[in-house]
C-alpha cells in the first residue's frame, strides 16, 4: 500500500496516537507476529486462539514500527523496546482494519471483481485472473484472505498499476459480504455456488443462499453478475442483481454453455463452448469436471472485458491453481490427490469423482470431518461415506464425524474400511497400506489439517527413491 502516517491511520480509524511520532509512515501491515519485518505496523486482532496485544513488546524488539490496539499493552522501556516505537489505540482493532482498507480502496483506480460461492470461488478466481492477465495487469488476492479480516490485508496487497483485481468474499453469517463489498466495491461479481456449508452457522440453505447474493445486491446498476445457471439457488437469486447478468454452466438454459467435453484424466479437459451465437474450443490442464464449470466463468469475464478467443485460450491453458485444491501429485507410480483445504458435500463428490476418474486399479479414499455442518452433519457425512463407495476401492475415514462415513460406506460395500480418531492413527495405518500404481484422495475441512498427511506421503516416496 502507499504510505500512510500515524497520524493519518488514527484519523481514517477514529483512533489517536498515544505513543510514537505522527508523521512517522508505513506501507506494510501484519497480523501475525511471527511475520513481522522491521518497519511494519502490527495490527493487534484478537483471535480464538491467540490476541495480538500479547506480542506487542516481541514485536516492537524485532523491529515493527508501531502497533494499531484497542486493548492497554506493556512496553518494558528497558529491555530495548525502541523509543520510536509507535501505538495507535482504536475502539475495534477489526473494524479499523476495514477503514483503512476501504480508504485505501477508495484511492485506488482499480476495478474489482468480486467472487463467492459455497465452493469453486478460489479455483475460479485462479481460472479468471489466468485469462485477464493475458492483456492486463491483474491482481488476485493471495492465500486465504477472503474474510472480514483477510480481505483488508489482500487490498493492501494491491497498487494503482493494476487494471483488475480478484477478491474472494467468504462469509459465516449474514451481513458478511455486504460489510467486504462495502470495502472492496466490486463493479463484476462471480457467484459460482450455493450449496450446504456453513450450515451449522446459518442453520438452512435458505439463509446461505441470501448470505450470499449479498454480492449481487451490491454490485452498481452499471456492473455485470456472473452466474452459475447449473445451480437453482443460484437462479433464485439472480434478481438481486440490478445490473446485467451472464448465466455459465454445462446444462442447456445457460447463455455460457460448456458441450462435447473430452476429459484428459489427470491432465485435464478439452470442451467447446457456445457463446453469443459463436462456439469455441479450450482446453484446461487442471482435472474434474467441475473445473470445466468453473472456467466458463472466466470465459465470459474474458469475452464481456474484450479480450480475444486467442488470449482466452492462452489463459486458460496457462492456469494453475491454489495449492490443495484438487493438486495432482506423481510420486513415481504413486499418485495422490491434494484436496486438503477444505471440504463440502458437494465438494467431497467433485473430488470423489476426479478419483474415480484417474485411479484405474486401487483407489484410496482418505476422508476427513466436514466441519460447520450443524445438525445435517451426521447424515451429510453418512452420504458421503456412501458415494464414496461408489467411487474408491479402499476408505480410511479420520475423526468424529469420519465414523459416520464409514457407516455409510458399510451400508453398500464390503470393499476395506477402517476408521481412525486422528489423523496420526490414520497416517500408521496408510503408511502401511499404500503401494505403488495406488491412487490416493486425501480430503477434509482445513481445521483437520489433512496436508500433513500429504507431506508424509511425499517424505515416505522421496524416503522410499532414496532406499532404492
Amino acid at each position: 500500500m502507499r504510505p500512510y502516517s500515524l497520524a493519518e491511520i488514527a484519523q481514517i480509524t477514529g483512533g489517536r496516537v498515544v505513543r510514537g511520532d505522527p508523521e512517522a509512515t508505513f506501507t506494510r501491515v501484519e497480523i501475525d507476529s511471527r511475520k513481522v519485518t522491521p518497519g511494519d505496523l502490527f495490527w493487534c486482532i484478537r483471535g480464538e486462539r491467540a490476541d495480538g496485544h500479547s506480542f506487542v513488546a516481541e514485536v516492537a524488539l524485532k523491529g515493527a514500527g508501531a502497533a494499531v490496539i484497542e486493548l492497554p499493552v506493556s512496553l518494558p522501556e528497558g529491555e530495548g523496546c525502541p523509543a520510536e516505537f509507535g501505538l495507535i489505540e482504536v475502539d475495534s482493532t477489526v473494524k479499523a482494519i476495514g477503514a483503512l482498507a476501504k480508504a485505501y480502496r477508495e484511492e485506488l483506480p482499480v476495478s474489482v471483481i468480486g467472487v463467492t460461492g459455497s465452493v469453486g470461488k478460489t479455483s475460479t478466481k485462479d481460472l479468471a485472473a489466468s485469462v485477464l492477465s493475458t492483456r492486463f495487469p491483474t491482481y488476485r488476492n493471495p492465500g486465504n484472505l477472503n474474510s472480514h479480516i483477510g480481505l483488508p490485508l489482500a487490498v493492501f496487497g494491491m497498487d494503482s498499476t493494476y487494471r483488475y483485481a480478484f477478491l474472494e468474499m467468504a462469509m459465516r453469517k449474514k451481513g458478511e459480504i455486504t460489510d467486504l463489498c462495502e470495502i472492496a466495491r466490486p463493479e463484476i461479481g462471480i457467484l459460482t455456488d450455493i450449496s450446504a456449508s456453513h450450515l451449522g452457522e446459518l442453520g438452512s440453505i435458505e439463509n446461505i443462499a441470501e448470505a450470499k447474493s449479498e454480492l449481487l445486491a451490491s454490485l452498481p446498476q452499471d456492473g455485470l453478475a456472473v452466474l452459475c445457471g447449473d445451480n437453482q439457488w443460484v437462479r433464485k437469486v439472480s434478481d438481486r442483481a440490478k445490473c446485467k447478468t451472464v448465466f455459465y454452466g454445462l446444462f442447456s438454459g445457460n447463455d455460457c454453455r460448456a458441450h462435447d467435453i473430452r476429459t484428459l484424466g489427470a491432465d485435464g479437459s478439452e470442451f467447446s463452448v457456445t457463446y453469443r451465437g459463436a462456439t469455441y474450443r479450450f482446453a484446461i490442464k487442471t482435472p474434474g469436471m467441475h473445473q470445466v464449470q468453473n472456467s466458463l466463468a472466466a470465459v465470459v469475464i474474458g469475452f464481456e472485458l474484450g479480450l480475444s478467443y486467442e488470449e482466452i485460450k492462452r489463459g486458460l491453458e496457462s492456469a494453475t491453481l491454489s495449492p490443495m485444491r484438487l493438486e495432482v501429485l506423481k510420486l513415481g507410480t504413486l499418485t495422490v490427490i491434494n484436496d486438503a483445504y477444505n471440504a463440502s458435500p458437494k465438494s467431497m463428490r467433485a473430488a470423489l469423482d476426479l478419483l474415480l476418474q484417474i485411479g484405474p486399479k486401487r483407489r484410496l479414499a482418505v476422508l476427513g470431518d466436514m466441519l460447520e455442518m450443524g445438525e445435517s452433519g451426521p447424515e451429510a457425512h453418512r452420504e458421503v461415506g456412501r458415494y464414496a463407495a461408489t467411487r474408491a476401492t479402499h476408505l480410511i475415514a479420520v475423526g468424529q464425524l469420519g465414523r459416520e462415513i464409514k457407516a455409510g460406506w458399510d451400508e453398500i460395500s464390503c470393499n476395506p474400511a477402517v476408521h481412525f480418531r486422528d489423523k496420526n492413527s490414520a497416517w500408521e495405518y496408510l503408511a502401511g497400506e499404500v503401494t505403488e500404481g495406488d491412487v490416493c484422495l486425501v480430503k477434509a475441512s482445513r481445521g483437520m489439517g489433512f496436508e500433513t498427511i500429504v507431506e508424509a506421503l511425499v517424505s515416505l516416496h522421496e524416503k522410499t527413491g532414496a532406499d532404492a
